[in-house]
């Protein structure tokens, strides 16, 4: 079987990260402040370092590679443990290995346009077993059509979702932690799926949100109407503090209360929309939404 099917199963364990590596050999670059050139050839050229190894990622038997699949298709997932593996990747796909800070705010991340070697070594091997014997021109053809040998994944960290303790939900610590890992997951690929089937309909304050009625939905078999509002920080009256803040414009921050009463609201009328139907068809359900918007922002 060859790489890229193999990553197509649920993956965990070292092997994830293993799997990855094949098909994007900059992880193989320990993140350093001279890594950038050995970044550029791993990343641009396929060409992993000649001491290729992953001894700079800790690693976990729960880190696992899987696909959701999704109305718009499926969706590759790395979930890693340890908070120090989620930042080393990061920063080494997210800034060519160079050793940056990564906010602790940050718990998930989408890269999108990755060149995927495990996809170039896949149609290198149809071609030469039909007969071909010209790769170099082939691979230059090839590569010229859009999204050519690129790919799409979301990182997700552990963590409890949006920085709220367990003793503020209805679960214990370790299950917060297995529900938040699952709501975390699901609100990401909420956000691909919109972004693959909506491009244009961009309202971020909404696209929270209804990414979280997804996140929600998939881990919890339900709607919590008081953790929605909890994630992002608004009551009836307006902001108690929370995640809102972070999408908001600075006109949008001078009346926050004003807005975070209408999230509120927003929030209790999914609520009272919600049953075992939309429980059972969340990304469905998340279309429906999008369509259409209880708040405009």
């Amino acid at each position: 079987m060859s790489q890229l099917a193999a990553s197509k199963n649920s993956l965990r364990g070292p092997v994830a990260l293993e799997s990855l590596a094949v098909r994007f050999p900059q992880l193989y670059v320990k993140p350093a402040e001279d890594a950038q050139e050995a970044h550029r050839l791993a990343s641009g050229r396929g060409i992993a370092p000649s001491d290729a190894s992953l001894t700079h990622f800790e690693g976990s038997p729960e880190d696992e590679l899987r696909e959701v699949e999704t109305p718009a298709g499926s969706v590759e997932v790395l979930f890693l443990k340890r908070r120090a593996d989620f930042e080393t990747f990061l920063q080494i796909v997210g800034h060519k290995s160079s050793p940056v800070p990564i906010a602790r705010t940050v718990g998930a991340i989408t890269y999108r346009g990755l060149a995927d070697w495990g996809k170039v070594a896949d149609a290198q091997d149809a071609y030469l077993a039909a007969g071909g014997d010209d790769w170099n021109s082939e691979f230059a053809r090839l590569a010229k059509e859009p999204g050519a040998f690129r790919s799409e994944i979301v990182v997700i960290s552990e963590g409890p979702y949006s920085n709220i303790p367990s003793d503020e939900t209805p679960y214990a610590p370790e299950e917060w932690l297995r529900v938040s890992r699952e709501i975390r997951l699901h609100h990401e690929c909420a956000h691909v799926v919109c972004r693959r089937t909506m491009p244009d309909d961009i309202l971020p304050i909404w696209d929270e949100i209804t990414a979280d009625v997804v996140g929600l939905l998939s881990a919890t078999s339900g709607y919590d109407v008081d953790l929605a509002t909890r994630f992002l920080g608004v009551g009836a009256q307006g902001f108690t503090g929370g995640r809102l803040e972070e999408y908001l414009d600075e006109e949008q921050k001078c009346r926050i209360d004003e807005v975070a009463a209408e999230v509120y609201n927003a929030c209790a009328q999914i609520g009272q929309m919600c049953g075992s139907d939309e429980a059972d068809r969340p990304f469905e359900f998340l279309l429906d939404l999008k369509r259409t918007p209880l708040v405009r922002y």
